[in-house]
Order: structure tokens, then sequence, then C-alpha cells
């Protein structure tokens, strides 16, 4: 059986040759080439000759049977028209990859093997594996090292990217969100395997699936917030990256929501062919620097709240 890693990599191999499927359309030449046989001829006697050394290719029946020059030539043209086709589709996948691996940094964690092997695995109340943490966002948001907590700040990133790919033409940016999409399933997949020890495929495709329906309603979830208020979205993130915790900071909550608009205004001002041209320079703002901007105006909201929560104690008096 084919390794992770392998399987990973024919997947995308496939993928990149897509672009190459009109070469066996009906209509190409070349889609099925018809087999050549020698012409009959006619028995003549022969008289021996001595023995000698000849190459394969000296043989009568492969000197009649090769392929015309044209033919040659012809194929060669075909190859040669499909090489950009080929090339640019292996270039978009391998530029796509890297701009996952960017989205999927920021909350990356490990599970050592040693570990898994001693049964020394570190589990949440709700009986969740814990790693330890190497990506910042699990520092700065006080987020558990996990795999619920990587896959939601994984496809918060990758919110922001399918966004701006919406702008495209319907085509391009269909088979584009197709193949990012595609990039996160293969490594949520790899990181069951390697990181918990989930050898079991079957269960491996159960959990792809639930984790599909919470990609989908993630996508509503945001685009709703995203177009109403930064309440809505709050409320979002909160369900999702903070798992709906009670202990939850409302600082932190208030960070990624401006984190989240400030990236959406990065995008929508930078050219859409940065996605692929720099994916190293797609996120431009560091979530930190958004703790400064939630305690500007922490003051005023804190204002804000007491005056609603007076009005409401007046109302209640009066009833």
């Amino acid at each position: 059986m084919a390794c992770q890693s392998c399987r990973y990599q024919a997947r995308l191999l496939a993928r990149s040759l897509r672009a190459t499927a009109d070469l066996a359309s009906p209509r190409n030449p070349f889609a099925v080439t018809a087999r050549r046989t020698a012409p009959a001829s006619k028995a003549t006697p022969t008289t021996p000759t001595p023995l000698s050394r000849r190459c394969f290719s000296q043989t009568t029946t492969r000197r009649n049977g090769a392929p015309p020059s044209e033919f040659k030539q012809a194929i060669a043209s075909a190859v040669m028209a499909a090489a950009p086709k080929t090339v640019a589709a292996s270039l978009t996948t391998s530029r796509l990859e890297a701009l996952y691996k960017i989205c999927s940094s920021p909350a990356l964690y490990q599970i050592p093997e040693q570990e898994r092997t001693y049964e020394m695995v570190r589990m949440t109340a709700d009986g969740e594996e814990i790693g330890y943490p190497i990506g910042p966002w699990l520092q700065h948001l006080d987020l558990q090292p996990s795999f619920s907590s990587w896959s939601q700040a994984t496809m918060l990133h990758m919110y922001t990217v399918i966004a701006r790919m919406r702008c495209l033409d319907r085509d391009t940016s269909r088979n584009l969100q197709h193949q990012f999409i595609d990039q996160f399933f293969f490594d949520c997949e790899r990181m069951m395997h390697l990181n918990h020890g989930m050898t079991s495929s079957a269960l491996r495709q159960r959990y792809l699936k639930e984790i599909f329906v919470q990609w989908r309603g993630l996508i509503a979830a945001y685009d709703e917030g995203v177009v109403k208020d930064d309440r809505v979205l709050a409320a979002a993130i909160w369900r999702n990256l903070f798992k709906s915790r009670e202990d939850a900071d409302m600082r932190q909550v208030a960070a990624v929501v401006a984190w989240l608009r400030a990236t959406l205004q990065d995008l929508e001002a930078a050219p859409v062919e940065d996605l692929l041209a720099a994916p190293a320079k797609v996120f431009k703002r560091d979530v930190r620097e958004m703790f400064k901007l939630v305690d500007a105006v922490a003051p005023q909201v804190q204002e804000d709240l007491a005056k609603v929560g007076g009005a409401r104690a007046e109302a209640v008096a009066k009833a």
C-alpha cells in the first residue's frame, strides 16, 4: 500500500495532467493510432549468404513498418502544443500548494510519535487529542493545539482566499477553488494518519465528510457576518474558531474580527494574480496588531455597554 505522501503526490499529479485530457478526444487524430503492418511480398528464392551482424532496426519488417516522418512530426507538434497546458497546470497546482501551506501554518501543531507509541498523548475533557503548538495563533488566541483548532484556523484563512477568488470568471474561479480546497482535505487526511495514528481509511473518510459539512456551514456563516455587521461575524468566529466556549476572551474574538476585515480589504486592494504569483505576501496582517485596535476602542465600547445596561435596569425597575 502506498504511503500518504505518495498518494498525495499522485493525486496532485492527476489534477495537473487534467489539462491535457483534450489530447484523447475523438477529434484528435493521434488519440487512436491504426496498426501498421508490413506489406505482403511474394516468396522469391534466395541464395544463402554469409552470416553477418545486423541491428534490430535493420530488420526488413522493422524498416517497412516504421511510421513515416510526417507522422512523427505530427506527434511532436501535438506534444509541443500540449506542453504549455501541462506546464501551466503543474505550475498552478504548485502555487496553490504553496498558498495553502501558508493558510495552514498559523495553528500548526504536532504530536510526537514517541508519545503515541507509549500512549502518553494528552486529552481534553471532550476526548480530543492535544499536541504541542507550532503556529503563532495557538499562543496568541489561547487555542488548544488540536486538530479542531488547526482545521478551524486553516479554514478561516482559506475563506479569505476563496472570497478573493470569487472575483474571477466563473470557470476559472471554480477550477481554482476546487484545487485549493482539495489541498486542505488531502492535508486533513495526512494529519489524521500521521498525527493521530488513524490508519483506517474508512474512518478517515467519515471524518472528512463531517469536515466538509463544517466547511460549507463556515462559508455561509462568515458570508453572513461579512455582509451584515461585526456582531454577526463575531458570533460566527466564536462558534467555529473558539468552539462556543463560555470562557472565551471576547478581546481575542474582537481581534480576529478585526484581522478578518483588514485581510479582506488588503486582498481586495491587491491584484488577484498575487494569490499565485506571491503567496507569501497574501496575509500582511498580524493578529497581535489587532489587539491594539481593540484596546483603542474598548473604553468607548464599555461606556456604550454601561449605558445599555443602565437603560435595561431602569426599564426592569419601572416594570
